[in-house]
């Protein structure tokens, strides 16, 4: 009789043990896949940005790097300070849907990484990164392409003048989540010539042409 108390026993205590070993492993698992995407809602300011760019030029059927002292054919990557690229301020995405730069307030929607910004003028998406939950990175890319016959360029030897333009370009700008929010909407939102969500302009390179 005591062997099988001691035997009943010795089942319990596996019993027991194997059960708190089985919830300490689902409450690891579940801890594990605790995957939740850091919030875009917040103040962000740009640390660093960087452009992806190309450009490549055909004119009648021949690909062409150089013309009249314009560089027509290239491709590279450049870093650059805010302040280089022309970026001031912060942009704030609040929580009823306002994205807020230092010179303008828009409205955006986030989904699936993708944070939509309707501006001024036009649409523009990022896709959204995050890098920490205070790292984030918005890149956005932009491309052209464009055929026409130019007539000046008969004068500069080419037999029929047609051209073709394909160009490309891609805006990363690395921010950080800055944890001082400015209420005064007065000081926060004031008037330049720069925003952060305008299409990038490529350069008029056919200008000595027109």
């Amino acid at each position: 009789m005591k062997r099988m108390k001691k035997l009943l026993y010795m089942l319990l205590a596996v019993s027991i043990i194997f059960v708190a070993c089985k919830k300490e492993d689902e409450e690891t698992n579940l801890g594990n896949n605790n995957n939740t995407t850091p919030s875009i809602v917040g103040v962000w300011t740009p640390t660093s940005v960087e452009k992806d760019s190309s450009l490549t030029t055909i004119i009648d059927g021949q690909t062409v790097n150089e013309l009249n002292g314009e560089i027509m054919t290239y491709s590279g990557t450049e870093t650059m300070t805010p302040e280089e690229a022309d970026m001031t301020g912060t942009l704030e995405f609040t929580d009823n849907g306002q994205a807020i730069t230092f010179d303008d307030t828009s409205t955006y929607s986030y989904s699936n990484n993708i944070v939509t910004i309707q501006g001024p003028s036009d649409t523009m998406e990022f896709t959204c990164t995050f890098t920490g939950a205070d790292i984030l990175a918005l890149t956005m890319s932009y491309s052209m392409d464009t055929s026409y016959n130019e007539p000046m360029l008969m004068i500069l030897g080419y037999p029929t003048g047609d051209i073709s333009i394909s160009a490309n370009q891609t805006w990363t700008i690395n921010c950080s989540r800055s944890t001082v929010i400015n209420t005064n909407v007065n000081q926060r939102v004031g008037k330049s010539n720069h925003s952060w969500y305008v299409k990038p302009k490529f350069d008029n390179i056919l200008k000595n042409f027109k």
